[in-house]
């Protein structure tokens, strides 16, 4: 079976990787923040409008009262302020509660009754609010007496020259004022907008802040110090053409092996690579399609196997095994017709038997630390018979990433936008740069 040959044949000429070239943006929210924060706005707002809506009404009963000192203007105004403290004190409250026999604590009443007048005016609306109608009207009724009855005490024990000499006040209308009011909707919907994207929005600056996230291709290209071959989007995202975006991938590839044929290409990233793995096996499905070469398709992230969820494959015998000697790995290799192709990687797939897939297997905890001795017996029985694809693991990550690496023609490191943070990334880079021994470039996803 003949080697992969993409460049050879058809990139003779090519020139070297050149980087992408964007200017770097300053901290802000990615698209997928932006649009949690926008997700928490409406649903908090609904929830703040449902709240209002279901939220009882108030009753408040309303009583207006003239203060009269029958003095001069000042000592009138001095009268209408101790009238108006004392409408809302406890001691006023307690008077309420003995005179009516109310069944509500002191603290209660204290909390229904309130006064509000116009600056420097004798004019006083008492109004006693509470969810109970009744109540209401039963508070209410018993304010003015207890207040007269209050100010008539304190004057007992005066001489009588020393007493306040006229009417002191006077209710104005000869029947309460009585009406509803509920939590303003706007209101409720407005603190719900605002508290609902306040809080995630201050989450995300300060994640941002502490662990930045990949924003532009200047942030990897300072991060990892290497090319970037490709930006294009991730094949389930919405509107993206997945033909065009593996199109992009081979494209990549062609320009980053110039002329030198690729019979082994690793694909790995910093963090949990589910783009990765549909990138990995449409690229092997174009592979087998465009150019004619049989394909084997190795997932070798071990410790989160999600190209073998992917596929269905997770209950059966794979590369672990094969590590460990049990089985053999042309053998292990399974039809991609055997297995569930995801939706977005259908319309490319190839002709039965062009691509096979040797999945993560079974016992892989136990196997794990056996590729860096072993992993290179499973890339020698695969030799000359096809173009091995391999969906390496997380960089840094538990799995031994020396050996695949080390035995790769090319290397791809996958970054997202707004998703792989600075950290991640310039640690990825590190190790792809120690290991690597092929042709090393990045593709970015952008969201």
């Amino acid at each position: 079976m003949m080697p992969m040959r993409t460049t050879s044949v058809a990139l003779e000429q090519r020139e070297a990787p050149t980087p992408v070239v964007e200017t770097r943006r300053s901290i802000r929210l990615t698209k997928v923040q932006t649009l949690i924060v926008v997700a928490s706005m409406l649903v908090t707002a609904a929830i703040a409008a449902a709240l209002a809506l279901t939220n009882p009404p108030i009753f408040e009963t309303s009583r207006s009262i003239l203060v009269l000192s029958g003095a001069n203007p000042n000592d009138n105004e001095v009268l209408t302020r101790a009238l108006e403290s004392l409408l809302t004190s406890k001691g006023l409250a307690a008077e309420v509660k003995r005179r009516g026999d109310l069944p509500q604590s002191i603290d209660q009443i204290s909390a229904m009754i309130s006064a509000s007048r116009k600056p420097e005016s004798a004019f006083m609306d008492v109004v006693v609010s509470n969810p109970d109608k009744v109540v209401s009207e039963q508070v209410s009724a018993q304010v003015i007496p207890a207040l007269s009855g209050v100010f008539e005490s304190a004057q007992q024990d005066l001489p009588v020259e020393s007493r306040i000499t006229g009417p002191i006040f006077q209710e104005v209308f000869a029947r309460p004022l009585q009406s509803t009011s509920t939590f303003p909707l706007w209101f409720a919907i407005l603190f719900g907008l605002l508290l609902g994207g306040l809080v995630p929005f201050l989450f995300f600056v300060i994640r941002n802040l502490r662990q930045p996230v990949v924003e532009s291709s200047q942030d990897v290209t300072d991060a990892i110090d290497l090319p970037i071959l490709a930006k294009v989007a991730p094949l389930s995202a919405r509107g993206a053409n997945p033909q065009d975006t593996i199109a992009g991938v081979v494209s990549a590839i062609e320009r980053l092996s110039l002329n030198e044929p690729v019979h082994r290409l690793v694909l790995v990233g910093s963090d949990e690579g589910v783009n990765r793995a549909e990138i990995a096996l449409a690229l092997a499905c174009m592979v087998a399609r465009s150019f004619g070469q049989p394909v084997a398709l190795i997932d070798a992230d071990l410790d989160n196997g999600i190209l073998t969820s992917m596929l269905g494959a997770s209950d059966s015998a794979g590369l672990a095994e094969c590590l460990a000697g049990q089985l053999d790995a042309e053998a292990s290799l399974a039809p991609l017709s055997q297995l569930r192709v995801p939706a977005v990687v259908e319309p490319m797939r190839p002709p039965d038997g062009m691509v096979r897939f040797l999945g993560v297997g079974v016992d892989t905890s136990r196997n794990v630390l056996k590729m860096r001795s072993s992993f290179h017996r499973v890339l020698e029985a695969l030799a000359g018979r096809y173009v091995v694809i391999v969906n390496g693991p997380t960089i840094p990550g538990p799995v031994p990433t020396a050996q695949v690496l080390s035995l790769a023609d090319a290397t791809l490191m996958v970054v997202t936008e707004g998703v792989t943070t600075l950290t991640d990334a310039q640690a990825a880079g590190d190790t792809l740069r120690s290991f690597s021994s092929g042709a090393s470039g990045i593709i970015v996803l952008r969201q």
